[in-house]
Formats: structure tokens, C-alpha cells, sequence
């Protein structure tokens, strides 16, 4: 009895009920995908510091061609998971929306008239608190005593200082080359600023949306291709470099996020959970995701990487969504790989991993943590025990840095926010 009573809760656990509703409201799954995209950013943000490869010897795989496993690729490219980070924002920000349009259920809160003014306080509360910490403790503890100024005065009289500081602050370090490309602070914030550049818009392309969804999509990706190859393809690199991660050049990704939450809602009116459905969604997924890493393997060629990058974006971003929603649809025990606690958890800290960990890995390589010897820089030299211990403190200390940002700064500022507001309802 007790065996047939563990078989069963084992098989409640990772097997579906044939007819299942696909729930359309929390979908778990996408933290998982969430988490797996900022992870692989940030590993190639540390393999940039490390030259650390990942590669496994498969002997007994050497009868079937594979003699071993090289992560190589996703290393060198994993910078183009940040596009599955802007897809993943479309998507979840305009799914309520899809579920009134298919569903016809209203989205939670307050009237119409509210939506606007609590969508921009809901993205303050979520993104501007970790935001402004980071960037003060740059300023604070990295730039300024860089600087030995005589006195506050010179501070503020500091005009270049004071133009990226500006910029940082109101998440317009995209709009010059100057505070971009040459900007003495995280640069990797410069996702963020895109994002809430984005956040702007989005009200105004969720209301569009709503009236003509195709003809809005096709609209919004024929500007952003516009942009791309009218506009940026044919600059030099010093230019291109500047205008490859404008919102205008990411708006076909975030249009493709918004177009998936709207295909999502649709297919689970008819896609019920059940065996052969989930082994169908879980194959597409997994070929898409064979798609793409073959894309990645194949490398830019002759073409320029960057170039390469911006001419693949809106392909990759196709795969990314199929990616998505077969792992949605797929079958149970696949689905529990990105929908757990511990992938819950990843997710929740995700953001604030995303703003650390880039600038602690350089910090821990300037400070010469852990310790090397001699004047060529340990991963150029080839020193792997060096490698090795240095990616595992940086990702401990990447870690602890994101709990600590999470915990402390992000979620106590945005409970304070959402109640000085009057915002006491979850949204997803």
C-alpha cells in the first residue's frame, strides 16, 4: 500500500491529468526560462574576466562521433540571451492583456483610468530602487575616490561627471555615445535604461495591440527593421557600436514577447494537458533550442560579431518564444525543470544578480582576487587553478551581493512605494 501510495504522488508530481486546464494567469515556467536566460549573461560576463571553458570527456559517447562537450559556444555568445531578458518583459507585461482579448477576463486593479498610472508605479517600485543603489555605490565608492577631488564644489563642477551621472539617473545612457560606450559606470545597466525607455510605450502599444494585434506587430517589427538596416547596418563600427542596443533596434523583441503572451492565451482555449500534447510541445522546444545553439555554434563567419548579432536578432528572438511556449505546453516533468522553487527563487533575485555581477567580477580581477603573480594577467597566462577559484568566488560573491540588493533594498523599497501609492494588489 505504502509503495502504491508513493508511485501515485510521485506520478501526481510529475505526470499531467489528461484535460487539464493550461492556467493562463501565473505561468511558473517562465521564471525558470528567466533565470536560465540571466544566468547565461552573466556566465559569459565572468568567462570574459576567466577565458574558464566548459568542456566534458564523453568516451563512451566516442562510437556515436562525440568524443566530447564543449559549452565554448554558449560562453563566447551568451551575450544574446539578454534579447530572451527583453522578450521574456514583453511577454509578461502585456499577457493580462491577452487574457481580457481571449479570455475576456479584466485585468486586476483599478478602472481604466488608473491602469497607466499604476503600470508606471509598479515598474518604479520593481526597477528604480536596485537601480539608483547601484549607481550610487558606483559613484560612491568607485568613482569618486578615483577622482581626489579638493572639495564638493569641484564635484559638481565636474561637467563630464555630472552628464553621467544625469544620464544613469534618468535611463538615458543610451542616447549618447559618451555616456554608452565610454561610461565610468556599470554599464551593464544600459538594459535597464532600454527597458524603462520601453515602459514609456508600452501603454500606448498595449492599447494598439489590443485594437489590431497583427497590424501592430507587423508596424512596430517593420520599424525596427527599418531602423536596423537603413539606419544602423550601414555606420561605422565606432557609430554602430553606439546604436546597436537602441529601444528602436530591440522593439521587434519586445513586439515579439507581446505578440506570444497574445498566441500563449489563444492556444490554451484549445490545448489541453494530456501525453501526446506535452511530447509534442516539449519536441518543438527543444528543437528550437537545438536551433538556436546551432546558430550560435556556427559564429559570425567573416561578418562582424556585433553585425552578426543585430542581423540574427529578430530570428533568435522567433526561437526564443517557441522556446517559451513549448515549455509551457510540455509535458509536467519538463516544465518542473523551470518551475520550482529554486527556479522561483532565481528568478526573484534575478534582477539584482543581473546588475552585480559584471561589476564584481571586474572588481574582483582589478584587486587581483584570488592572488596571482607576475605581470600577465592569470587567464591570458593560462593559470587555470586561478580560473577555477576565481569563477567560484565572483559567483559567490555575485550571489550573496543579489540576496543581499534583493532583500534589503529592492523588496522593502517596493512594498514602501506600492503602499505610499495605494497599490496593495498582485499583478503578475
Amino acid at each position: 500500500m505504502k509503495v502504491n501510495g508513493f508511485a501515485s504522488k510521485l506520478k501526481s508530481v510529475f505526470c499531467d491529468r489528461p484535460g487539464e486546464v493550461v492556467p493562463t494567469g501565473y505561468v511558473g515556467a517562465l521564471d525558470g526560462i528567466r533565470a536560465l536566460a540571466i544566468l547565461t549573461v552573466a556566465h559569459f560576463h565572468l568567462w570574459q574576466q576567466s577565458w574558464l571553458t566548459i568542456s566534458f570527456s564523453t568516451p563512451k559517447l566516442a562510437k556515436f562521433g562525440i568524443s566530447s562537450i564543449s559549452l565554448d559556444w554558449i560562453q563566447r555568445y551568451g551575450s544574446f540571451f539578454v534579447d530572451m531578458m527583453i522578450l521574456l518583459t514583453g511577454f509578461c507585461l502585456f499577457l493580462p492583456y491577452a487574457r481580457y482579448m481571449v479570455e475576456g477576463e479584466r485585468r486586476p486593479g483599478l478602472p481604466d483610468r488608473y491602469e497607466v498610472r499604476n503600470f508606471y508605479i509598479k515598474r518604479i517600485a520593481r526597477i528604480v530602487p536596485s537601480y539608483y543603489f547601484c549607481t550610487l555605490i558606483y559613484l560612491f565608492v568607485l568613482i569618486l575616490p578615483s577622482k581626489h577631488y579638493a572639495s564638493a564644489g569641484d564635484f559638481f563642477r565636474d561637467e563630464q561627471l555630472m552628464k553621467q551621472l544625469f544620464a544613469n539617473l534618468t535611463f538615458t545612457q543610451t542616447f549618447s555615445a559618451d555616456t554608452y560606450i565610454s561610461t565610468p559606470f556599470n554599464g551593464a545597466l544600459w538594459t535597464v535604461a532600454v527597458e524603462m525607455q520601453f515602459y514609456l510605450i508600452f501603454p500606448f502599444l498595449a492599447w494598439c495591440f489590443r485594437k489590431k494585434p497583427m497590424l501592430t506587430y507587423f508596424v512596430t517589427v517593420g520599424i525596427s527593421y527599418y531602423y536596423v538596416q537603413a539606419k544602423v547596418m550601414p555606420m561605422d563600427d565606432g557609430e554602430f557600436r553606439w546604436h546597436l542596443n537602441q529601444m528602436p533596434a530591440l522593439l521587434c523583441v519586445f513586439a515579439t514577447g507581446m505578440l506570444g503572451a497574445l498566441i500563449f492565451v489563444s492556444l490554451a482555449q484549445h490545448v489541453k494537458r494530456g501525453r501526446f500534447q506535452g511530447i509534442f510541445f516539449m519536441g518543438i522546444s527543444i528543437a528550437a533550442f537545438l536551433a538556436v545553439r546551432f546558430i550560435l555554434k556556427k559564429g559570425p563567419g567573416s561578418m562582424n560579431n556585433l553585425r552578426w548579432q543585430l542581423q540574427l536578432r529578430f530570428l533568435l528572438a522567433l526561437f526564443y518564444l517557441i522556446i517559451c511556449i513549448g515549455v509551457i505546453f510540455s509535458v509536467k516533468w519538463f516544465r518542473k525543470i523551470f518551475d520550482n522553487k529554486f527556479m522561483h527563487f532565481l528568478a526573484g533575485i534575478s534582477y539584482n544578480l543581473y546588475i552585480w555581477h559584471q561589476v564584481i567580477a571586474v572588481q574582483l580581477k582589478v584587486n587581483k582576487i584570488p592572488y596571482w603573480e607576475g605581470d600577465t594577467l592569470p587567464n591570458i597566462a593560462g593559470n587555470r587553478p586561478w580560473m577555477y577559484k576565481y569563477t567560484l568566488i565572483a559567483v559567490l560573491a555575485a550571489f550573496a551581493a543579489a540576496i543581499a540588493a534583493t532583500y534589503l533594498i529592492e523588496k522593502p523599497c517596493a512594498k514602501l512605494i506600492n503602499k505610499l501609492t495605494g497599490i496593495r494588489r498582485k499583478e503578475y
